[in-house]
């Protein structure tokens, strides 16, 4: 029991750091998928009516008349005309192709904290002052209808700055609204606040994001849906992966390389170590024999079973180790008296069809080997 009990603690000493590491990784994988989007449920979702969504406003837009769908795909943005406002409250979920339709969609649109991939597609005259702005009540300061009829809102986040453009809610940084003008309006919002149910009764709040996504008749508001890129811009495995993982890669390859040498150094060169036990050599030829019988091996078992009796004969015959088969035969046969072909058949023949012709085999072999000894 205590061998049992001390295997199993190898076992799990040889185990433990490969499940450990692989826990590491799923629970660092979850970290990052809990930071890389939204953090909480329904957020800025026109259908939840939890303090991070926007029901509310979604329902008053709809109470003043305007159309308000929510859309997933590159396709129904690229669908969307003049008389259409898309709002793109999720700018770091967006594809390739989604990317795409927005920057060429004629309809006007809303971008909360778009980031400066985002920024680069949309507007690219803009650019971003700062991140991360404390959010809190800012004046217009601005000749933006929709501002000054809004009075104070609560802004912050993303604070943005462009030549020729119309910046609202400033600070020293910039401005945490952003209207940049051109075949369409890109209105840049710093921050959600102004959208979410939980702020929208506060300050000004209702009243900018009524007037931001209600100008136009039909408002779609984009939640993007993963989906594959358009045809004939598919890209290969090698192309999705950053540079950054393939030098990861690369260097781990190289740790694990340095650790088997090390490990082979720490290890030192092989040494014989005795048996704890002595084995009798009759149970070692008797495991050897059933490991060869359950094997079906008696082309191996008779080749062993002649090489043995030959060397065993040859000192006697007064022959060098791995005579001659010919002269071995002779020679055994001039002391026998057999003839020398069935002896070079009996040394040197085929494989035995059977475990009969086998052990008739080895009894020939011990008589022949007696044969000469006597002679």
């Amino acid at each position: 029991m205590t061998g049992v009990v001390a295997d199993r603690g190898v076992r799990w000493r040889a185990v433990r750091a490969p499940i450990v590491i692989g826990l590491v990784v799923v629970l660092a994988g979850l970290l990052l998928a809990l930071l890389a989007g939204p953090t909480k449920p329904g957020w800025l979702d026109p259908g939840s009516a939890d303090p991070n969504g926007s029901r509310a406003v979604a329902e008053l837009l709809r109470g003043q008349g305007v159309a308000v769908d929510v859309a997933g795909t590159a396709a129904e943005v690229a669908a969307a005309g003049s008389d259409t406002t898309v709002l793109v409250p999720l700018g770091g979920w967006l594809t390739q192709t989604q990317l795409a339709a927005l920057r060429d969609t004629r309809a006007d649109l809303v971008v909360v904290a778009p980031g400066r991939e985002l920024l680069a597609a949309l507007a690219p005259t803009a650019a971003i002052t700062a991140v991360n702005e404390p959010v809190d009540v800012r004046e217009p300061a601005c000749d933006l209808a929709e501002a000054r009829a809004a009075g104070p809102v609560e802004l912050g986040g993303e604070l943005y700055r462009a030549a020729g453009a119309v910046g609202c809610y400033p600070s020293e940084g910039g401005a945490a609204l952003l209207r940049v003008t051109g075949n369409r309006t890109v209105t840049l919002v710093g921050a959600p606040g102004i959208l979410q149910n939980g702020a929208l009764a506060r300050e000004g709040n209702a009243s900018l994001a009524l007037a931001l996504l209600g100008a136009n008749p039909r408002l779609m508001w984009f939640l993007p849906r993963p989906e594959g890129p358009a045809a004939g811009e598919e890209r290969s495995l090698g192309e999705l992966v950053d540079p950054g993982w393939v030098w990861a890669a690369l260097q781990l390859g190289v740790a694990a390389v340095l650790a088997v040498v090390w490990r082979g150094r720490r290890l030192g060169p092989v040494v014989t170590e005795p048996l704890p036990v002595v084995v009798r050599s009759a149970e070692a030829v008797e495991g050897r024999a059933r490991l060869y019988r359950r094997a079906d091996a008696r082309e191996h078992a008779a080749l062993v079973l002649r090489e043995a009796c030959r060397a065993r004969l040859e000192p006697v015959l007064g022959l060098p180790q791995g005579a001659d088969p010919a002269a071995t035969a002779e020679a055994v046969a001039a002391r026998t008296g057999r003839p020398a072909g069935a002896v070079a058949a009996l040394l040197y023949g085929a494989a035995p069809a059977d475990d009969a012709g086998l052990v008739a085999l080895a009894d020939e072999l011990d008589r022949v080997e007696r044969e000469v000894r006597l002679s």
